[in-house]
């Protein structure tokens, strides 16, 4: 009996600035197009990829939301004790991290970074379930759950593995030759970008090495499959850093309380703020004006993206930066780094790549028609 298998490979950042600048990559893969990301970081493309629907919809914006009612965090203020030395440490904070993640049964990323400790007691976590499992989306369905619905057979890679194994396990599913679909998961090359920019050498060693791992998997499926589908698609882009600022003393010399008069997260390419008191958002717009760093994003804007809550949850006002400006230190670090993402959608740096064997009938105009796509492939390989 005839048997097809569709494969979506995922690589995290791997955008059209960076495919668009080596047209010998993947070169078999003669359908080639840049595509829309959305407004934020991963924590938000990747969830708008996976259901097709903006983070408004799916409610899955940034990680942390202000919500001291529901906040998980509230035993960490007696760390904020602890010396910076010991506080802002790695490996502290991972530590932390996975105790949390384990204390409250949460399957998603979950990380606390550089938040203080004493201001953690005022958010929630958004991504607490596993995306990539069934029932994973806050709001609505993903394509986890339409693959399960249709009881098409997929394999899907454990985003807390390292690439190698989950190449791995994609062979072996290859080679028992039951999938229909299979979702390939990378994330090496963001954080290889954060470290060295787009334009390293560095980059093309882990593009060729992509190659050719896709293509001894490529050989194998089509040793077992009749007939294989492949499309390769990234979240986002990554900006080269050009400036860095550091915008938490402006905020911190009006004189205003954290937690009494406003809350704040400082994430790396823009600051979220809740008003708690009626002097602050004046005092805070005052001081942080539209210019060479940054601009407030307008509401009716945050709404164009998908990126507007009626509840604020997500934030009462948005002070986003511009392409290439980092905030550090931020909540997120404190080291500056030589790329960045999570810019406005309409900064070409921020554009995602497909590159596919096939033409695609979907149309893809941004990294939500990629739900799209992978409907339409998963379909056509059960088909057959």
């Amino acid at each position: 009996m005839p048997s097809r298998l569709a494969i979506a490979m995922f690589i995290d950042a791997c955008g059209w600035d960076v495919v668009s600048a080596r047209p010998w990559w993947l070169k078999q893969l003669e359908h080639r197009q840049s595509a829309r990301s959305v407004f934020g970081f991963s924590s938000a493309c990747i969830p708008a990829i996976l259901t097709g629907r903006s983070p408004s919809s799916n409610d899955h914006w940034s990680s942390f939301r202000y919500s001291p009612s529901t906040s998980p965090f509230s035993a960490l203020r007696v760390l904020d004790l602890l010396p910076p030395s010991v506080a802002d440490r790695g490996r502290v904070r991972r530590w932390v991290s996975k105790a949390i993640a384990s204390a409250y049964g949460f399957t998603g990323y979950f990380q606390i970074y550089n938040v203080p400790f004493s201001a953690l007691p005022l958010f929630d976590y958004a991504e607490k379930k596993d995306l990539f499992r069934p029932g994973g989306i806050n709001a609505g369905t993903s394509l986890i759950d339409e693959l399960v619905e249709r009881k098409i057979p997929y394999h899907c890679s454990n985003w807390r593995k390292s690439e190698r194994a989950n190449l791995a396990s994609l062979g072996e599913a290859v080679e028992e030759g039951t999938s229909r679909f299979a979702f390939l998961y990378t994330a090496g090359l963001d954080a290889l970008m954060h470290e060295h920019s787009r334009n390293s050498d560095h980059v093309d060693a882990r593009l060729h090495w992509y190659e050719s791992q896709l293509q001894g998997v490529l050989d194998a499926a089509r040793r077992k499959y009749d007939d294989v589908q492949v499309a390769v698609f990234s979240d986002h882009g990554m900006a080269t850093v050009t400036r860095v600022v550091d915008l938490m003393p402006r905020v911190e010399r009006l004189g205003l309380r954290f937690g009494k008069d406003y809350a704040a997260i400082f994430d790396s390419t823009m600051v979220r703020f809740w008003f708690l008191s009626p002097r602050a958002e004046e005092l805070i717009r005052n001081a942080l004006v539209d210019g060479k760093d940054g601009n407030w994003v307008r509401e009716e804007k945050l709404k164009a993206y998908g990126t507007y809550w009626p509840d604020h949850r997500f934030g009462d006002a948005i002070y986003a930066l511009e392409p290439g400006v980092l905030l550090s230190p931020s909540h997120m670090g404190r080291s500056p780094m030589a790329g960045m993402h999570g810019y406005r959608p309409e900064d070409p740096d921020s554009d995602s790549a497909l590159l596919a064997s096939f033409v695609p009938e979907t149309p893809v105009s941004e990294i939500r028609d990629y739900y799209g796509l992978m409907i339409e492939m998963a379909t056509w390989a059960q088909a057959g």
